[in-house]
């Protein structure tokens, strides 16, 4: 063969192999595309994006509970109640509990020593009840946070396990994915490593102090999906209690601001059935809480609260409705942690518009267990939504001192008709309420008479109005923030779920 048969045939292998390497990594784009679209569009597990039927009931069986962090004159001030509230309902239960709680640690991270044991509190409450009532059955859901993945253990699991508790780490496999991007290749790939407790060599994402965690525990953080629920059931003189907040029994958490809703009455029933969802969702099951005579009857004219319990996307859609049905001199009062959802702004803009009063306290996104944030992006929301409704839209930012105001409430009050609550554990993004997360809220209407409606127009008035001479809120101007690319930053890390809210 010839010199230059020698160099054609080379030539022709050395493309052929150029032409093998680009077909296999265009197979594997192509595949990684089709994971994509189908994690991030395919159906819901069972039992989740619900809406319950309405439960009506009497106003004293609906309770607001909040914890509020604020500064007075001399110092920081602040105000416990809600697991103060779950703790005292944990000692007088006879039969049964559940808990679904997304952070549940002692882990602080930077934080500060402003901070109360929540998760020590609310473990050894668990325990002593399991111990001083062996019988009492214990349903406690958890999300996989709190052993990074399965690249450590928690010391709060394992000790409620070993008292007899029926602890469940929610599987997120079965949930969409908010970052496809990066999420098909970890299912495609990544997924397959699994995780140890036993080879762990980076830092703790969460906690300077924790103990190390390999990296499939960072590869699986990455997916930013959560079971954000925060939900607690238990019986108590024969009936049953339900709670539904925003809080997390998290030591480094322990100063937020928070709001609850507690209820008495047949509603548990829809928030058990939701919660057996997430249990089945890890191949598990919730035990059998007691069955109690209905305390509430549709037909009792005394009753005269409404309450519908709604999880994931439901949330933005009761959301939506409710926004879009105000009219000119309605008022829509929001206290939000995070607020970036695209059609709740362009919601809320169209209200403001068409004479809706909106008012909105915002955290500021400064504060984060002792690390700075870069006020992505309730500062850029804030600003568009002042722009776009031409100063319609008034906005107000929680005076945060390194906690933050965690709270997730709307309220809106009708000039003619009754009033509606929407809170729980839903931040106003793209995570929280378009079916990647699991969230947790319940929509409540009410008479704008009634005590529970004035109990929430209390606190928000207080906070706006900075009652007491105590300092909870700030002008806009103090963290007004116009900068354009942080705003296409925002808009950037919301559609393609390349962040953390």
């Amino acid at each position: 063969m010839s010199i230059l048969s020698k160099i054609k045939n080379t030539s022709l292998k050395l493309k052929f192999k150029q032409h093998k390497k680009k077909a296999l990594v265009l197979i594997l784009l192509f595949w990684f595309l089709i994971i994509g679209l189908y994690q991030t569009n395919k159906n819901m597990p069972a039992g989740t994006d619900f809406i319950s039927k309405s439960f009506v009931v009497k106003s004293e069986n609906v309770d607001f509970v909040y914890d509020l962090s604020f500064q007075n004159s001399e110092s920081i001030i602040h105000e416990q109640n809600i697991f103060d509230t779950i703790i005292n309902h944990i000692n007088e239960a006879e039969h049964y509990i559940l808990i679904d709680m997304f952070l549940f640690n002692g882990l602080l991270g930077n934080a500060n020593d402003s901070y109360r044991p929540l998760s020590s509190d609310l473990s050894t409450a668990i325990i002593n009840k399991k111990k001083s009532n062996p019988e009492i059955k214990i349903d406690l859901i958890t999300d996989p946070i709190n052993i990074v993945y399965g690249g450590t253990v928690s010391r709060e699991i394992e000790q409620l396990k070993k008292a007899g508790v029926n602890v469940i780490v929610s599987n997120l496999k079965p949930l969409r994915d908010s970052n496809p991007l990066y999420s098909s290749m970890w299912r495609g790939i990544f997924q397959w490593l699994g995780n140890s407790t036993k080879t762990g060599w980076l830092a703790n994402p969460f906690a300077k102090d924790a103990p190390k965690v390999s990296l499939r525990s960072y590869l699986s953080l990455l997916n930013f999906k959560a079971n954000h629920r925060k939900v607690f059931i238990a019986d108590n003189n024969n009936e049953m209690v339900s709670l539904i907040s925003s809080a997390n029994p998290h030591d480094g958490s322990s100063a937020h601001s928070n709001v609850a809703l507690k209820i008495t009455g047949d509603f548990w029933q829809s928030l058990w059935y939701s919660e057996s969802a997430v249990a089945k969702m890890a191949k598990k099951e919730l035990q059998s809480p007691p069955i109690f005579k209905n305390i509430n009857t549709d037909n009792q004219e005394d009753n005269d609260i409404s309450l519908e319990l709604i999880t994931e996307k439901k949330i933005k859609d009761s959301l939506l409705e409710a926004i879009k049905n105000t009219k000119k001199d309605d008022q829509i009062t929001m206290a939000m942690f995070y607020l970036s959802e695209r059609s709740i702004i362009k919601g809320l803009i169209n209200a403001a518009n068409r004479g809706t009063n909106v008012k909105i306290i915002l955290d500021p996104n400064k504060d984060a267990f002792g690390y700075q944030k870069n006020g992505i992006p309730n500062r850029q929301v804030a600003s568009e939504l002042i722009k776009k409704s031409k100063n319609k839209i008034k906005i107000r930012w929680y005076n945060t001192n390194g906690e933050q105001f965690h709270s997730k409430i709307t309220y809106i009050a009708h000039k003619n008709g009754p009033s509606r609550v929407i809170l729980g554990s839903a931040n106003l993004t793209r995570r929280n309420i378009n079916n990647y997360n699991l969230e947790t809220n319940v929509s409540v209407i009410a008479p704008s008479s009634s005590i529970f409606i004035q109990n929430i127009s209390t606190y928000l008035n207080r906070i706006w109005d900075n009652k007491n001479h105590n300092t909870y809120t700030l002008d806009y101007s103090a963290y007004q923030d116009d900068t354009l690319w942080k705003y296409w930053v925002y808009r950037l890390q919301e559609a393609t779920g390349l962040c953390s809210f």
